[in-house]
């Protein structure tokens, strides 16, 4: 059977309301998996970064490719056209954000991404390490620049759920189908937008935050002036991850070194053998102690995915 999207219990999002917005009845019936939602930021999300912090990213920092990239429509900007070499007691080291050559790129169309802002910005460490805990989930954060009158990938879906917190200027959203299962969708681009039938056109403006349910199909355009957001994306634990794990405690007591030798029956009794005895072990996996191992390693985790 194919698992359905599940609803996320109320208690997380009552829990989650005054974080994400400055009037949590907002976020309190948020449609969790099966539909988007518009709100007002919390004072403490809309300063998850400023449009001041770009440029000092740019001009006064380390930032280093890939932690700074840059797109253009489907194609990536060469790292050789963002960065500079730094040269410190003698040693030269590539990779570093260029600031004027950043800009270029923006002024040519590019969307400038800035990756793991959980891992090295303390408001956004915060934010996404108290959402981790209220969702129990992985929480990242990733901030996009887009200059005006552009669009952004082409129709796609990601594999979490997003809060896009607009910071400046306004992003048109253009959203079509939420899946309703898993296995109806794949992550990445859209092969035939076409199929998806009309859009909804979502405006989010300064001070606003936008949910896409996991997997929602979706792309962008920025309006008639510089768009920068911060998306943060919520990922709970992979169902497959989670049955890799109960698979591994199953095979502990299966030496590495056991084969199944002999002739083709005999090799199929061995197989016939394991496949029992995994069986077996699977039905004694503590499902509350592995249920709480994965959510520990998921708040707890680090990086973008």
């Amino acid at each position: 059977m194919t698992p359905t999207t599940a609803s996320r219990p109320p208690a997380a999002v009552t829990g989650a309301a005054a974080l994400l917005s400055s009037d949590p009845d907002q976020v309190r019936d948020l449609p969790w998996g099966a539909a988007h939602a518009l709100f007002d930021a919390s004072p403490r999300l809309a300063a998850i970064m400023t449009r001041e912090d770009l440029d000092d990213w740019l001009d006064c920092s380390l930032l280093h490719y890939p932690v700074l990239n840059a797109m253009r429509g489907a194609t990536p900007v060469p790292p050789q056209d963002l960065t500079r070499t730094m040269t410190v007691s003698g040693d030269a080291r590539g990779g570093y954000a260029d600031g004027a050559k950043v800009r270029a790129q923006l002024r040519a169309g590019a969307t400038v991404v800035v990756q793991n802002l959980h891992e090295w910005h303390r408001p956004a460490r915060e934010v996404c390490r108290r959402a981790a805990e209220l969702f129990e989930a992985k929480v990242g954060a990733v901030a996009f620049w887009s200059p005006p009158g552009e669009a952004g990938l082409r129709v796609h879906r990601d594999d979490g759920h997003l809060f896009v917190v607009q910071i400046c200027g306004t992003k048109r959203w253009y959203l079509y189908d939420t899946p309703a299962a898993p296995g109806l969708w794949e992550p990445g681009y859209v092969a035939d937008p076409a199929e998806l039938g009309e859009p909804t056109t979502v405006d989010v403006r300064a001070g606003q935050v936008l949910y896409l349910p996991d997997g929602i199909a979706h792309h962008t355009e920025t309006l008639d002036e510089e768009s920068v957001h911060v998306t943060l994306a919520v990922r709970e634990p992979a169902l497959r991850d989670i049955a890799e794990l109960a698979v591994r405690a199953a095979l502990a007591r299966v030496p590495a070194h056991a084969t199944a030798g002999g002739s083709f029956a005999d090799r199929e009794e061995a197989v016939g053998t394991v496949l029992d005895n995994l069986a077996t072990a699977l039905g004694r996996v503590d499902r509350t102690a592995l249920t709480r191992h994965v959510t520990r390693r998921a708040v707890e985790a680090r990086g973008s995915r």
